[in-house]
């Protein structure tokens, strides 16, 4: 279906000029950092676009000749939903050094919240439909959509004929395969068919991304470093009675229970300890009203944690690198950040502020002694 579409867009010379419009503007630009331009990759696919008689398949054949192979670690940021997660992958979003994965990580396998299992006998086409989260028609055609809330929508072009095409020739050239191997040759695809990302070129150290709830999946993480020896990981933790108030408010059908959601949260909190014990230093505990107060210093820390230069963007969320509202109203500014949680605790009833306490001051005390001292 998404490749008929394609084609008929292509058709009627829809695609060229959809593509030439995505791709980065003048206005555009002026704004990105100039380390975020891969000039000569855009203008190749400027030229072939602009052409009258520019077919989908010249397209493909540009980037097809010039893929650029992503072999670095995954960084990966993990907690139970509403606690940052999707801030602090925008805020990494812009670095130089950084691939940044724009969607949710690994949550369209079987078991939501579980590692992608890969069995290494099998064949190219059943790894990718385990890796790629799909993506809507409707990316093409009206952008990337950054949440249910605010409705933002972001120039995202990514061809997904392209991806695969990517991925079976990525791993063709590369023997004898392991399972590394397969979720390489998925960022390499991704990334490659994703034709008006700011980011390509250049070796990175990571690529960060983001995956809710698989911090509560022991199976997963163990996983995760199996496939990712020189991986990082990156938990969030959050106030428990401020986390409660924004978790049952925005997604009351799965967390409007207090004791079954405080409950989840103590697991998340868990998890994320235990972790910390397993895996050392290759995992680190940060505080999500430390991230929304403390910004500079929390991403200054981060810097050092994977092993990259300090970049002022890194205190902007960002998509693709173009300024974005933070999700949920997340800000990054002291005054909002307290002004909020405030606000956030009165609506509690006396009934709920004791059981919160009850059920989380004791794992709430241990995590805040495990998180980064900044």
């Amino acid at each position: 279906m998404i490749y008929r579409l394609i084609k008929k867009m292509d058709a009627k010379k829809k695609i060229g000029k959809r593509i030439i419009s995505d791709l980065t503007s003048d206005e555009k630009e002026r704004k990105l950092p100039k380390y975020l331009i891969d000039k000569a990759r855009t203008r190749m696919i400027r030229q072939v676009s602009a052409a009258k008689a520019s077919h989908l398949e010249d397209i493909l054949q540009i980037c097809l000749q010039h893929i650029s192979p992503i072999t670095a670690p995954l960084a990966l940021v993990s907690q139970i939903s509403y606690s940052g997660g999707s801030l602090l992958s925008r805020l990494l979003d812009g670095h130089s050094d950084l691939h940044a994965y724009p969607c949710a990580f690994a949550t369209d396998t079987p078991n939501k919240g579980s590692w992608p299992k890969i069995d290494i006998r099998g064949k190219p086409e059943e790894w990718l439909n385990i890796l790629s989260k799909a993506i809507a028609v409707a990316g093409v055609q009206e952008g990337f959509e950054q949440g249910e809330e605010d409705n933002a929508r972001f120039p995202f072009m990514h061809l997904p004929i392209l991806q695969k095409q990517i991925f079976i020739k990525y791993l063709a050239s590369v023997k004898p395969l392991n399972t590394r191997h397969v979720f390489d040759a998925h960022m390499t695809a991704f990334f490659g068919a994703w034709l008006n990302y700011q980011n390509h070129g250049l070796d990175k150290k990571f690529v960060t991304a983001y995956a809710p709830g698989l911090i509560m999946q022991n199976e997963a993480t163990t996983n995760f470093f199996e496939i990712y020896p020189e991986g990082r990981f990156i938990a969030l933790v959050r106030n428990p009675e401020h986390w409660f108030v924004s978790a049952s408010r925005l997604e009351p059908q799965l967390y409007g229970n207090a004791e079954s959601a405080l409950g989840d949260w103590k697991e998340s909190v868990r998890a994320a300890l235990q972790m910390r014990k397993k895996f050392g230093n290759r995992v680190c505990l940060i505080k999500f009203e430390d991230l929304v107060a403390q910004t500079e210093s929390v991403m200054r820390f981060l810097s050092e944690f994977l092993r990259i230069p300090y970049e002022d963007i890194l205190l902007e969320p960002t998509f693709n690198g173009i300024p974005i509202q933070p999700v949920n109203g997340q800000k990054t500014d002291n005054s909002h950040a307290s002004h909020q949680n405030i606000t956030e605790s009165k609506t509690l009833d006396d009934d709920r502020r004791v059981l919160i306490e009850k059920m989380t001051a004791a794992d709430y005390q241990t995590a805040l002694r495990a998180v980064v001292d900044l």
